[in-house]
């Protein structure tokens, strides 16, 4: 009677710690997912303020070129490194004020460029908010008293183990198997949970693309 009970006990716990492993991996996936779209939009309205900068006339065309390519390769070689390490450099963001009022001073003098001008500058701010988004990830994770039921139930979840009635050989053996799984388990929520940060981090890829098809030969020539 007594070991029924402590199979129905410890597969009721075990129940409910799947759900929550569940969830939290669940929340974990998507908060790198939407990491990785907001960084895939940063550098597309990277890519179309790039190529629509050739409706301003010169010397604006010019200098704006320059910055932007300038805001890449800080966005390559200083953000993302430093996103790796938890921490957000202001570089970026002063380099986009420089670029923001440069096109905030420019006045339109026809038609189309009054046009081209609304655009881009539509663009840009659709580029700002991405950006925002990315930094805002740096920071996020899952609340640390979560982490603390996470542990806490992983612990008991083996105790479970080892109060059951088995032979010790298949006992060590299974608990093994189990301790090693909850062990996976529990990196990949918290490597899903830093998409910027950790062994399977995003990198600068979408930016690096961006540099090698619409910016370089520009910065070449």
């Amino acid at each position: 009677m007594r070991g029924g009970l402590r199979v129905f006990t410890a597969g009721s716990f075990g129940v409910i710690y799947a759900v929550l492993m569940g969830l939290l991996t669940v929340a974990a996936f998507e908060r790198s997912k939407a990491a990785d779209d907001d960084i895939g939009r940063e550098a597309s309205g990277l890519a179309t303020i790039y190529r629509s900068a050739d409706g301003y006339p010169e010397p604006l065309r010019g200098e704006l070129k320059a910055q932007l390519r300038d805001y890449t390769h800080y966005v390559i070689q200083k953000d993302f490194p430093a996103h790796h390490k938890g921490v957000v450099p202001m570089g970026g963001e002063h380099r986009l004020d420089v670029i923001r009022h440069e096109m905030l001073a420019f006045e339109p003098a026809t038609k189309t460029q009054e046009v081209l001008h609304r655009e881009m500058l539509h663009y840009l701010d659709e580029m700002s908010i991405a950006r925002e988004q990315r930094l805002s990830i740096v920071s996020a994770a899952i609340p640390g008293v979560l982490w603390y039921v996470v542990m806490i139930g992983t612990l008991i979840t083996i105790a479970f183990l080892w109060m059951l009635h088995m032979e010790l050989v298949p006992q060590i053996l299974f608990g093994s198997i189990t301790a090693f799984f909850l062990g996976m388990m529990i990196f990949l929520v918290y490597a899903l949970d830093h998409p910027l940060q950790g062994a399977i981090h995003i990198g600068p890829d979408a930016f690096e693309a961006v540099y090698r098809t619409v910016m370089k030969w520009d910065e070449t020539a």
